[in-house]
């Protein structure tokens, strides 16, 4: 009848080809007797690849490294099955798996294969088409009543050996050499072999495409948090600050309002500088991990606490923004793949573009990509790991290149605490000092705020002297001439100073003298970017424009820049005021900031170092310097989300834009 049979020399295993049933015209049984009854049974298709068959017939003949099919203690008639091995086989390559009613799916990443494991109950032991315990199907999902190109079965007691080389033969990667003329045209080209065309086994891309592909939808979906302000709030309202956790713990959510928006905003500065190296992610070169997009692209919130009082650190920072990112590339599912890089090209570009590849392999591609930015995700710590450049909370010096920061208010409190009273005058608001002569005005606008000190003769109303601070002067020079305004007014109404003793913090601090007959010069001598300068022509010998007013600057003020800052001082300004400006210059002292609030013009001048937050007394000292490893689990639900959001960060990937 055609059929032909092959037995084990103890005639416990037989191998049959070209049984009845086509669906099982390969059938291989295994008796713990010789002659026996059957104690498992594997069937496949006559289409199955030898290959395939041979995987399985080669565990059959050997016992360990040796050929045997000798003995009732052989490995392919032990029992109990496990079947752990093949299921991690199978994940290991890429199979996704899903179980419901005690069925387990696996489907290959090219959805060209499935294997189906009856697990609970596990199959009829002795029922091999109807109900096997391992089922595989090779082919297109819902072929239309067609059957598979091969399928395989396998019974509830096959032993551990049998199984695991199936899976291994399901998985290997190596290619066959086949001839066309044999090969099912349909399945041909569902895998982009063309009639008439040899096959190109390397495919037209490579792993190197894969990554590069990967790496731009990284890049890109973590550049678009800076178009959505909600993004980070959104993914971070409900972690837990890590620095917290030793205390009592505290969730982003849960800090001033203030302070929240604060974080959210760093969060997202470091998320869209982070951009540059999600390569990296992928194994392939990083970029620099400094954006300077991020610098002033949007001012920070009104701030009432000190940066080094803030609650939480520059790690805690670090955690929200690996979170934020994970949950950011986690958003991208097959269908966002797909769209974005339908018309980019593969390789060369000279061919393919990702949109125009076969089915199978455009199918296989986006899976395979859906892979890596999964392990990419999963990853996202690694880009802040290092230190950032500069650092989101910062220490910098000199102070004269620190810029005017956030905080607009702490200038003023050297005038209050002295009791000057204030008045607000639309956009002004008035210090007025008790003896009613010395006033300060500071006016903010969309620039900053810019302050001007003077002191008005009071029968006359004639003013006397007045300082000026433009709005990128640093506060804290603008805090120390207000100290000085403010500690001893009687003196500062003398009408007879000699101004020229201001400069002595300057001396001592070894600034160069560049004077000339008629110009007073002090330059700093280590970057050169911060004078103080008068000219000291007789007043009939100025030129047009030309005053012999005080000009004290630092920074780079050169035409086309405005990134230094100016304070003008009358000619007889009382000396303390000008003494005041010029020791907080030279004050070596470092200065909390923004990272994002220093300049790229001053950043190769400046001194950075990360700041690290006070930490209040009692028990929570301890949670500010915990430090605690990144954890980049589901999102949890927020209490409260944006209502213009599209997808919580728990969702399946969306398309990157």
């Amino acid at each position: 009848m055609s059929q032909e049979f092959a037995w084990s020399p103890n005639h416990r295993f037989r191998v049959a080809d070209g049984q009845l049933d086509p669906g099982a015209a390969w059938r291989i049984t295994a008796a713990p007797e010789p002659l026996g009854t059957p104690t498992w049974m594997a069937g496949f298709s006559t289409e199955t690849p030898p290959e395939i068959i041979m995987a399985v017939t080669d565990v059959l003949a050997r016992t360990g490294d040796t050929l045997d099919w000798t003995g009732e203690t052989h490995p392919a008639l032990q029992q109990p099955a496990d079947r752990r091995t093949l299921i991690r086989t199978l994940t290991d390559a890429g199979w996704r798996s899903t179980y419901r009613g005690g069925v387990l799916d696996l489907e290959a990443p090219d959805e060209l294969a499935r294997v189906q494991v009856r697990l609970d109950p596990p199959g009829d032991p002795h029922d091999l088409m109807a109900h096997p315990h391992l089922y595989v199907e090779i082919g297109p999902r819902g072929s239309g009543g067609y059957p598979p190109y091969w399928q395989a079965m396998v019974t509830t007691n096959a032993p551990t050996v049998v199984v695991d080389a199936l899976a291994q033969a399901l998985t290997d990667p190596t290619p066959l050499q086949r001839d066309r003329d044999w090969m099912d045209e349909d399945l041909l080209a569902h895998l982009g072999h063309r009639t008439g065309a040899a096959p190109d086994n390397a495919g037209p891309y490579t792993e190197a495409d894969l990554r590069g592909a990967a790496a731009e939808l990284c890049e890109e979906v973590l550049e678009e948090v800076e178009h959505f302000d909600f993004i980070p709030e959104w993914y971070i309202v409900d972690r837990v600050i890590p620095s917290s956790r030793s205390g009592t713990p505290t969730t982003w959510g849960q800090l001033p309002a203030e302070q929240k928006a604060l974080a959210c905003l760093l969060v997202e500065d470091m998320v869209v500088a982070a951009a540059a190296s999600a390569p990296a992610l992928l194994g392939l070169d990083p970029g620099a991990n400094l954006d300077r997009r991020t610098a002033n692209r949007r001012p920070a919130p009104p701030l009432t606490t000190a940066l080094n009082e803030l609650p939480f650190t520059i790690d805690d920072l670090k955690d929200a923004a690996a979170y934020a990112a994970a949950a950011q590339i986690n958003g991208v599912d097959l269908s966002g793949i797909a769209e974005v890089l339908h018309d980019r090209p593969v390789g060369d570009g000279t061919t393919w573009t990702w949109g125009s590849l076969p089915d199978a392999q455009h199918e296989q591609a986006l899976h395979a990509i859906d892979r890596l930015l999964t392990g990419a995700a999963a990853r996202t710590s690694e880009l802040f790991a290092p230190d950032f450049r500069p650092a989101p909370l910062a220490l910098v010096a000199p102070v004269y290149l620190a810029g005017p920061g956030h905080d607009r208010t702490t200038a003023s409190k050297p005038l209050t605490d002295r009791g000057w009273t204030t008045e607000q005058q639309g956009a002004t608001t008035v210090y007025t000092s008790p003896c009613q002569r010395l006033r300060t005005r500071s006016t903010t606008d969309h620039t900053g705020t810019s302050w001007t000190a003077s002191f008005t003769y009071q029968p006359s109303g004639e003013e006397v002297w007045q300082a000026t601070a433009d709005p990128r002067t640093p506060p804290e020079i603008v805090t120390a001439l207000h100290t000085a305004l403010a500690s001893d007014p009687g003196e500062l109404t003398r009408p007879a100073w000699n101004t020229d003793d201001g400069l002595v913090p300057i001396i001592a601090a070894g600034w160069h003298d560049n004077s000339t007959r008629e110009h007073l010069m002090w330059d700093e001598p280590d970057t050169g970017m911060a004078s103080v300068y008068r000219c000291t022509a007789p007043a009939g010998q100025l030129f047009v424009g030309e005053s012999r007013d005080w000009q004290i600057s630092g920074g780079k003020l050169h035409p086309g820049e405005v990134e230094g800052w100016t304070i003008d001082m009358s000619e007889n300004i009382p000396a303390p005021l000008l003494e005041a400006v010029t020791a907080a210059m030279t004050d070596p002292a470092p200065v909390a900031r923004l990272g994002r609030d220093l300049t790229s013009e001053h950043l190769q001048y400046l001194h950075i170092r990360p700041l690290t937050p006070q930490a209040p007394a009692g028990p929570s000292a301890r949670a500010l310097a915990a430090r605690t490893r990144v954890v980049l689990s589901p999102p949890a639900p927020a209490t409260s989300r944006s209502t213009t959001a599209t997808n919580p960060p728990d969702q399946p990937r969306q398309p990157a834009r």
